[in-house]
C-alpha cells in the first residue's frame, strides 16, 4: 500500500482497507476503502480538523475526487487487475 503514497497507483484489493497518503502533499494522510467489488468501490476520507466525506463510484477514473485548497487533488477510480477489483489514484489538478 505504501505504492499509493504519492497518490498514483493501481492496487487490487479483496477488503476494505486504509491507504496511507502523503499528507504533506495532499493535506489528507489516508483515503480508506469501506467497500469494494468488480462494479462498485466505496471509500472515505477523514478531515484533519474533524468529519470528513464518503462517496461511491463505479468503473472508470475520475469518478470521484477529493482535495484541499492549494494541494493537489487525487483522482479515484476503479478498475480491475489480475481478475480482482482495483482502487485507482491518480494525482489531478491543485484546487
Amino acid at each position: 500500500m505504501r505504492d499509493c503514497f504519492d497518490g498514483d497507483c493501481t492496487l487490487p484489493l479483496a477488503k476494505p482497507t486504509t491507504i496511507p497518503l502523503d499528507a504533506a502533499k495532499f493535506h489528507y494522510s489516508s483515503l480508506r476503502v469501506t467497500a469494494i467489488g468488480p462494479d462498485s468501490l466505496t471509500f472515505t476520507v477523514a478531515y484533519p480538523q474533524g468529519g470528513g466525506a464518503e462517496s461511491s463510484i463505479g468503473p472508470g477514473l475520475g469518478g470521484a475526487s477529493f482535495g484541499f485548497r492549494g494541494s493537489p487533488s487525487i483522482e479515484v477510480g476503479l478498475t480491475q487487475a489480475g481478475g480482482k477489483p482495483a482502487l485507482v489514484l491518480q494525482p489531478g489538478a491543485i484546487t
